[in-house]
């Protein structure tokens, strides 16, 4: 003698048979089940947790346990470049970790700072953001400059956004410099 529960899940409950429709799985309970509470109490504990694996094996299935949620919020951000001193002739990467999903669209470097530095490169993750090797002007990316608005790869959250630069100058020079882009939350 066994019963299973409808739904097809393979979970039998303890070698009861159950006559009729008046147990069934609907929703997360098993309707009718109190008699068998009464009747066996000894196997009213095992018969409610197979009633949960049924409904946690239901709920799997039907894609209720892991959702996919989207981003609520969406504008735009500024990352921040602390000031770090450059020694002079040398090249440094400036690292941040955008703690949301975060796409680096400008690029601005203070025209003060621009003059003594070289962008070698820009990376999201460990993707550089040049098109070939070669280094800039960091003056390019300054505060005046027009049409510099760039669409750089997707950083998600804590990828790294790295600006590497070279300070041309031969005494030493703090760098500084911020991205402002979309973010979502």
């Amino acid at each position: 003698m066994r019963a299973d529960i409808v739904g097809g899940y393979g979970h039998e409950i303890a070698g009861y048979d159950f006559v009729g429709d008046d147990y069934q799985l609907d929703g997360d309970y098993l309707v009718g089940s109190d008699l068998l509470g009464e009747i066996y109490p000894e196997q009213a504990v095992r018969r409610n947790a197979l009633v949960a694996a049924a409904v946690a094996n239901r709920r799997v299935a039907e894609g209720q346990i892991v959702t996919d949620t989207s981003p609520t919020k969406s504008r735009e951000y500024i990352l921040g470049f602390d000031s770090t001193a450059v020694p002079g002739s040398t090249s440094a990467n400036i690292t941040k970790r955008p703690q949301v999903i975060f796409r680096p669209e400008r690029v601005i470097i203070p025209s003060s700072v621009g003059v003594d530095f070289q962008v070698v490169d820009i990376k999201v993750g460990k993707n550089s953001q040049f098109s070939a090797s070669g280094e800039v002007p960091a003056v390019v990316f300054a505060e005046t400059a027009f049409g510099v608005r760039l669409k750089m790869d997707t950083c998600q959250v804590s990828m790294d956004v790295t600006i590497s630069v070279r300070n041309t100058n031969a005494a030493q020079r703090n760098f500084t410099a911020a991205i402002i882009g979309p973010a979502v939350e």
